[in-house]
């Protein structure tokens, strides 16, 4: 309801296209999604259980306790630094591994962005790119705090980067992911504008890797070539469907 309150009036008052997202083909499936969050976060949190408990030997105590030893502050951007760039390449993979990218494409399978489409992701999609960043940021040894202000920041960033809304923030955008950076990731205008702007937090890991695309213009068309259920179940099904 939070979510609802504060995305729907400011998609109606500065949108980039002049709909609601209840206006738009693909609501319900989205709905469904967003509402069944749970699930997806159970498995990322399963998924983060098995790893640590694989790969606790790769838990250093003296640089735990240099990261503990720091301000807040330095440890929150390191934190961040940690994050984006394992989600980054878990982003990536995700894009460029034949059955990883199956699993991502009911992601990008939505012909229209706003804040509800945001939603739209295969549990298994979501716990694989989470893990990429949130693994190792546990293993470093981060506060309590700093980890949950990440988990925060990254949750309401990953909403708002898909927003229906027109902004654009000068110099800003190459900082801080915003949705006219994260709207031409989900483009689909041809080889120029694939498998650009996977950062979900700082464009400019994306400027370091080679990936940055930000023109002055927002998309013209989003989605998929690739056929895929208007359902919600059929899209979980749709990655285990032979071709």
């Amino acid at each position: 309801m939070v979510l609802f309150a504060i995305f729907v009036p400011l998609e109606s008052l500065f949108p980039l296209v002049r709909r609601q997202c209840w206006q738009r083909p693909g609501f319900w499936a989205d709905a469904v999604h967003f509402i069944s969050g749970a699930v997806r976060k159970l498995v990322t949190i399963f998924a983060l259980v098995v790893l640590v408990y694989w790969l606790g030997f790769l838990i250093d105590p003296p640089l735990q306790r240099a990261l503990l030893a720091l301000r807040w502050w330095v440890q929150f951007a390191i934190a961040n630094v940690v994050f984006d760039v394992g989600a980054y390449w878990g982003h990536r993979w995700a894009h460029s591994v034949p059955w990883l990218w199956r699993l991502h494409a009911v992601h990008h399978s939505s012909a229209s962005l706003d804040w509800l489409a945001a939603s739209r992701l295969h549990p298994l999609d979501q716990a694989f790119i989470r893990v990429c960043g949130i693994l190792p940021v546990y293993l470093l040894g981060f506060t309590k705090e700093t980890f949950g202000a990440l988990i925060g920041l990254v949750a309401v960033l990953a909403i708002f980067i898909h927003a229906n809304v027109r902004w654009r923030f000068g110099w800003l955008e190459w900082l801080v992911a915003t949705p006219a950076f994260h709207h031409w990731h989900h483009a689909n205008e041809g080889p120029e504008t694939a498998n650009k702007n996977f950062s979900g937090l700082l464009p400019w890991v994306d400027w370091v890797f080679g990936t940055m695309y930000l023109p002055k213009r927002f998309p013209e068309k989003y989605g998929i070539d690739e056929p895929m259920p208007a359902n919600y179940a059929g899209q979980l099904a749709q990655p285990f469907r032979s071709k």
